[in-house]
């Protein structure tokens, strides 16, 4: 197979996304507060107000202990606060580094707070993953002791999809827009589906 024959490794597709997120927090006047207000509002409107508060107490809780009480955030506004003896200059640009360091903060508060709505909604799509990697592996068991063969293309396809879907749900869970609150379970699901799938279609080893 030749270089251009080359699929390309969502890893890579992933990496350059995340750098493009970290180059849009830089952009000027960015202010992450009001992405992260909205998606606090979109809980407690689309799941209800209990579900809603244990969602973002979580959230904070993952955040004090990860980031806050580790040092990470009193870190990183220590080096980028201006010292008076500072040029003007100087100053200008460790307050633009500031402002950078304080949307990326805002943004590990909004994935805490996604991964604390993962956590909600497991209970439901957790059922789903056992029984559709479970149902991929007795559908496999059948087709190993019979005269079914295992499609190359759908071996195929489940493949790249196990590839791009669980890619794409980590990509999405980063990006700091406010999304509806449904899609992450629902790529969470898509995921799970997949898995299953591509659990179903393994290729038979004789």
């Amino acid at each position: 197979m030749t270089n251009s024959q080359k699929q390309t490794s969502p890893i890579v597709v992933w990496c350059y996304g995340l750098g493009l997120i970290l180059l849009w927090l830089a952009i000027p006047g960015q202010n992450m507060n009001q992405y992260l207000q909205k998606e606090q509002q979109q809980y407690a409107r689309s799941l209800g107000e209990d579900n809603g508060t244990w969602i973002i107490n979580t959230g904070q809780l993952f955040y004090s202990k990860i980031v806050f009480e580790t040092g990470v955030q009193s870190f990183l506004l220590k080096h980028t606060t201006p010292d008076r003896k500072m040029g003007e200059g100087l100053a200008t640009a460790i307050e633009f580094f500031q402002a950078v360091v304080r949307n990326f903060l805002t943004l590990l508060q909004q994935l805490f707070y996604r991964i604390a709505l993962l956590i909600a909604c497991f209970p439901y799509w957790g059922i789903v993953l056992l029984a559709a990697i479970l149902d991929g592996w007795l559908i496999r068991k059948i087709r190993y002791h019979d005269f079914h063969y295992t499609s190359p293309l759908r071996n195929l396809w489940s493949r790249r999809l196990c590839r791009w879907i669980p890619g794409l749900f980590l990509y999405l869970v980063m990006i700091p827009w406010p999304f509806p609150v449904w899609l992450f379970p629902v790529m969470a699901w898509l995921t799970t589906l997949s898995l299953g799938w591509w659990t179903a279609n393994w290729q038979k080893r004789v």
